[in-house]
């Protein structure tokens, strides 16, 4: 079976779309290297940005998230992520960082994308982990209570869901197999959640999706 790796912005923008019913977060920003990129001052380069995203020029108190978007593990313990930023914040980090070289672990290379979105306020314990992995048997969906920068070795401690071919995980099994160690408050809406992420990468036919984390303030779930 063959598979492409996608952006975080493409991902969110599908998911975002794919599931109305959850109110998914539709205000993203890409920040990347374009062919005009080298010969823009700064001011025109993220004056471009705006015009493609001008909710960024009217947040009011929203704050905002940046980091790169190149399928890098783990941003977080490498340095590479802003949090509760102002615009001109973020203005500043990408342009200290972008078309230029770094080091994750053992890997260089240049910094190309980034994504840049509002800032949701919450705790520790507001986010999960999710993963959903296809098989030969069918996909299996993997869910840790506690996600987040500091998850750890999910393949190790995640609970586990093997959701056969021909069957459809109800919200009942999803809150049975995966949410024992979620507060009762949380489960109906995260088990509503993770059926309509597993229809959607069915029917997108994907074959491997991890969120983390999935916050959930309240009855908002934000990806």
């Amino acid at each position: 079976m063959s598979a492409k790796a996608i952006r975080e912005f493409d991902g969110k923008r599908i998911l975002s779309t794919s599931l109305p019913a959850f109110n998914l977060n539709k205000r993203f920003a890409q920040v990347a290297v374009t062919k005009s990129f080298v010969g823009q001052s700064r001011e025109e380069y993220f004056g471009a940005i705006e015009a493609d995203s001008p909710w960024l020029t009217s947040l009011g108190e929203t704050k905002l998230v940046v980091k790169p978007d190149q399928l890098i593990k783990r941003r977080g313990k490498a340095n590479l992520l802003l949090l509760n930023a102002t615009w001109a914040e973020v203005q500043d980090w990408v342009w200290e960082r972008i078309n230029k070289p770094i080091q994750v672990e053992t890997v260089t290379g240049v910094l190309t994308h980034f994504i840049v979105e509002p800032f949701v306020k919450h705790s520790g314990a507001d986010e999960h982990y999710v993963c959903i992995v296809s098989n030969r048997d069918g996909e299996e969906i993997l869910f840790h209570h506690e996600g987040g920068v500091d998850v750890g070795d999910v393949d190790a401690k995640a609970k586990r869901l093997q959701v056969g071919i021909e069957s459809v995980a109800s919200e009942e099994e999803v809150t049975a197999a995966l949410l024992s160690s979620v507060e009762e408050a949380r489960k109906p809406i995260l088990a509503k959640f993770l059926v309509g992420m597993l229809t959607k990468f069915r029917e997108l036919h994907f074959v491997y999706m991890e969120i983390n984390p999935i916050v959930l303030v309240g009855d908002q779930i934000s990806v």
